[in-house]
């Protein structure tokens, strides 16, 4: 006699599960959000420069020591001279040369112990684009405090602008 087996008693069968584990992928997702919202404002101070931006008018303009700056002049034509140049006709031949003096003026800061400041008087004429690569110059040379040389507007004056 064979035994058999009650109804309701037998194997049940094994159904494979077909649910993805997405707990593991929330975690690690986590720990990534959390590591680029650390990051992230780090990354932006090392690149960022600290630049001295132009005061609205009634408002007194912060200054800085001539003497302690290295003052940049853009020409209209978008030559680069230092302040101390006797005329345009004494500009820097290229951006390396330009790069390569203000390398050397940072060196002379890093001696004395003072901080490296550039100065960038641009004529009001020249192009926004000769500025920026002037900018990215200094930038390049490893100086972040660069400043913006701008006249004053005196209360009531025209501010030039077509209306």
């Amino acid at each position: 006699m064979g035994m058999t087996t009650p109804a309701g008693s037998g194997r049940k069968k094994k159904r494979l599960m077909a649910d993805i584990n997405v707990t593991p992928m929330v975690d690690v997702m986590l720990v990534l959000l959390v590591i680029f919202m650390i990051t992230a404002p780090i990354i932006k101070q090392i690149d960022a420069l600290q630049v001295t931006l132009p005061q609205v008018e009634g408002q007194p303009a912060q200054t800085i020591l001539t003497e302690d700056a290295r003052t940049l002049v853009i020409s209209p034509e978008g030559e680069v001279s230092r302040s101390d140049a006797k005329s345009f006709e004494d500009h820097f031949a290229s951006n390396a040369a330009l790069i390569d003096d203000l390398k050397g003026y940072r060196q002379e800061c890093e001696k004395e112990k003072k901080s490296p400041v550039v100065v960038i008087a641009g004529d009001r004429v020249a192009k926004w684009e000769r500025v920026m690569q002037v900018w990215n110059c200094v930038k390049s040379a490893g100086i972040t405090q660069i400043s913006f040389q701008v006249d004053e507007r005196k209360p009531g004056a025209e501010s030039g602008i077509a209306r």
